[in-house]
């Protein structure tokens, strides 16, 4: 797998660990033939698979941001296949409400609260701020 790509893709790998989460399968076959861009595979554990990939040269944030939407999209499918709660990450202060927001914040990527515009955690730690 492309460097940028694996070390972009790690913290979001990290934050589906949690409770509420679902983990893919990562399959490294290249599938996006623009230059400069890195791709990769995420399987369903029905299956199915959905392509993500980053711009590389880019600013580590901008790359997990990026890559943020994409799992998130991915996340949520895979959950609404299995039945579960579909909102990942789940907002911890309005829980089956909404899913947080991958967001930068200074030189950061984190996930906040949509609707009180909040912090609730740096992409990669959301395990540890599970604590709310």
């Amino acid at each position: 797998m492309n460097p940028e790509l694996d070390a972009a893709l790690t913290p979001l790998l990290a934050d589906l660990q949690v409770p509420d989460g679902v983990v893919p399968i990562v399959d490294d076959t290249e599938w996006q033939d623009e230059p400069g861009a890195a791709s990769c595979w995420l399987h369903s554990p029905d299956g199915t698979g959905t392509g993500v990939w980053v711009q590389t040269g880019q600013p580590f944030p901008a790359q997990v941001l990026a890559l943020a939407d994409q799992v998130q999209q991915w996340a949520v499918e895979a959950l609404w296949k299995l039945n579960r709660p579909a909102s990942w990450p789940a907002c911890p202060h309005h829980p089956d409400r909404h899913p947080l927001a991958a967001r930068a914040h200074g030189a950061e990527a984190v996930w906040s609260c949509p609707v009180l515009d909040e912090k609730v955690s740096t992409i990669g730690s959301l395990r540890s701020s599970r604590s709310l």
